[in-house]
């Protein structure tokens, strides 16, 4: 997939609406220790920056990178309409270029099971390095019982890349609760659910599945 691309080709990919983990997700940051404009919060691969321009509006510190170019000019052009800041990057998922113990927060919605289970661990383990001690969590994992299980060529277990369609190329890792308690065992695990909707881009028997997962780094 081209990223740069996409959004062009696929408007649908602007998606407005906010996921609800992610709502879910800030009053456990507001418990943190601090003011909202003192937490530093990251999002990683945040696309056309729904989230991005959520924490934004909510006070905090927001930081994020993503691989598409096209991605960050738009979120970019929002915060600008809205006179919002957020330090946007370019890079790629496995490298987050930040010190380490540097945020008070990262999520991470739809983002890093589009990946080789190899990748998906460097990462949570970039992931782990640079949230600061007691700071917060929240990831998403493609579930098995998604629809799109199994669709496209398999390069490793439970790995499928699609043949066809706007995420064409891009590698989807399924898990089960098990393999997400794995591969997030260096975290304090403090919510963990299997949630499953029709989705926000496809329609018929589509069904979108996904574990969420909330955590603190101990």
């Amino acid at each position: 997939m081209d990223w740069d691309n996409l959004y062009i080709k696929h408007p649908e990919f602007c998606i407005k609406e906010l996921a609800e983990e992610v709502v879910d997700f800030v009053p456990l940051l507001k418990k943190l220790p601090g003011s909202e404009k003192e937490k530093k919060v990251y999002d990683l691969g945040f696309g056309a920056g729904r989230h991005i321009l959520y924490l934004a509006r909510l006070g905090y510190k927001v930081y994020g990178d993503d691989i598409s170019n096209s991605g960050k000019e738009i979120t970019q052009k929002q915060l600008d309409k809205e006179g919002l800041k957020a330090k946007l990057g370019i890079s790629d998922m496995t490298v987050i270029p930040y010190k380490h113990n540097f945020f008070d927060a990262i999520i991470n919605r739809g983002v890093i099971t589009h990946n080789t289970l190899d990748n998906i661990k460097k990462c949570i383990s970039e992931m782990n390095r640079t949230i600061k001690v007691g700071g917060l969590v929240m990831t998403t994992f493609i579930s098995t019982e998604s629809s799109e299980y199994g669709k496209g060529k398999e390069i490793e277990h439970n790995t499928f890349v699609p043949d066809s369609g706007p995420e064409e190329g891009v590698p989807h890792h399924f898990v089960t609760k098990e393999e997400v308690e794995i591969l997030m065992s260096s975290f304090e695990m403090m919510k963990l659910y299997h949630y499953k909707h029709k989705g926000l881009l496809k329609v018929g028997n589509y069904v979108s599945a996904h574990w969420i997962y909330f955590g603190r780094k101990i």
